[in-house]
């Protein structure tokens, strides 16, 4: 019966994503997380990692409108598919990508977000771990890329890094709040951090 209604639920925003013309049903994460936090605002500028397929692009697109702008990255190509957005195909483990992102905008972002994960080799112990590597090399760029008193969404693989994660956040942040949306299935182990307020200059 869970797994009948894991399933139902998952087809239920694959089927709206389709209908509504978002690229994949995780834009509806971001919209749920949104809707809660209130982080994606008109004029902003917008950084999002692991951008592809760009359902998360396509939502923050909206939110910003056309006096923001939304930057995504991916190693896999994103179609280009709004005025207010650049697509660049990049390793987020490139020593210098920190200077090629600030090279496309006119500032650094308000907001950062991070949808990374790596390819599940199915060993969950390494899985998480190379997520949360992942994503601790966004939080090394955020010096750099990230406005002060901006905010972020990360999302991590729930597992041992877990805590030691949180509380490389929780000192950055003046706030941090942990979230999963109705979107994200209920096995999943993913969660959301919404980290408001970043403090380091």
């Amino acid at each position: 019966m869970v797994l009948r209604f894991a399933n139902a639920k998952r087809d239920l925003y694959r089927k709206l994503a389709k209908k509504e013309g978002y690229r994949s049903r995780a834009a509806y994460k971001l919209i749920q997380l949104d809707k809660k936090y209130n982080l994606l605002t008109c004029g902003s500028i917008i950084i999002d990692f692991g951008a592809a397929p760009g359902g998360w692009m396509q939502i923050s697109s909206e939110k910003v409108g056309e006096k923001g702008l939304v930057l995504g990255i991916d190693l896999r190509r994103v179609s280009p598919f709004a005025e207010n957005t650049i697509i660049l195909t990049y390793d987020i483990f490139d020593p210098n990508i920190s200077e090629k992102i600030l090279g496309h905008l006119p500032r650094k972002a308000d907001v950062v977000l991070s949808d990374l994960s790596p390819d599940i080799i199915g060993v969950w112990q390494v899985d998480h771990l190379r997520q949360i590597d992942m994503v601790l090399k966004v939080v090394d760029l955020l010096p750099h890329i990230l406005q002060l008193n901006g905010n972020a969404i990360l999302k991590i693989f729930e597992g041992e890094a877990t805590r030691s994660f949180l509380s490389t956040v929780n000192d950055i942040f003046n706030e941090v709040h942990i979230s999963k949306p109705p979107a994200s299935r209920n096995k999943s182990s993913e969660l959301y951090l919404v980290c408001k307020n970043y403090r380091v200059n």
